[in-house]
């Protein structure tokens, strides 16, 4: 649909004219984010008012709405805290071992259990925080995606599975193989060497 608009004694000229309306940009859901969208226009909306599905499945929320600042945020954020904590299934053997005789391996044992209580503080941090961090910004977020919208129709907008499809073949690309290193020791000469070298390096330190 278009109009006829001439502007400061301009030449007419077609106008493409489109509902921008919450409803159309939204699709689903759309009573809810109107109100949402209406509250955060007059800064009435309160700084803990939390997406409910931004906050559990954020990146499949991310995806759907095709929000996808939020997707990689939220993926960033995940991976880093699970990362975190498959320090557990790296060091926890070592560990393990080392408390086999704890008088000759004193120094790994300390080490290793601070090195668990560090990566296992950050990574429960990290996935808390992070999924409060996503699911506050959530709404926002998609607020300034709906004012681009209403600029640039081209702006992704509704809702698609074909975008959760793409999120969960980057999932499955990701997520298998980051972990999995995340787990895994060095166990080449240069690890080994760097090893004892800093467990030299401790003892040193202790004996002043």
């Amino acid at each position: 649909m278009s109009t006829i608009a001439a502007l400061g004694g301009a030449e007419p000229r077609d106008v493409e004219s489109r509902d921008v309306s919450v409803g159309v940009f939204a699709d689903r859901n759309a009573a809810y984010y109107g109100s949402v969208f209406e509250r955060i226009q007059k800064g009435e909306l309160p700084f803990w008012h939390a997406n409910l599905a931004g906050l559990l499945i954020p990146w499949v929320w991310g995806a759907w709405r095709g929000v996808w600042l939020m997707f990689w945020v939220a993926l960033a954020l995940d991976m880093v805290g699970l990362v975190c904590l498959m320090q557990n299934f790296k060091y926890g053997p070592l560990l393990a071992d080392a408390q086999l005789d704890p008088s000759a391996n004193a120094i790994l044992i300390e080490r290793y259990t601070r090195w668990l209580g560090v990566y296992n503080n950050v990574g429960i941090a990290m996935l808390i925080l992070g999924r409060l961090l996503i699911g506050l910004q959530a709404n926002r977020w998609y607020y300034r995606q709906y004012s681009k919208w209403r600029i640039d129709d081209r702006t992704a907008h509704g809702v698609q599975a074909r975008r959760v499809v793409i999120a969960a073949l980057i999932l499955a690309l990701v997520a298998p193989i980051t972990l999995y290193r995340a787990t895994q020791q060095r166990i080449d000469e240069r690890a080994c060497f760097n090893q004892v070298r800093a467990i030299d390096g401790t003892q040193r330190l202790l004996s002043r």
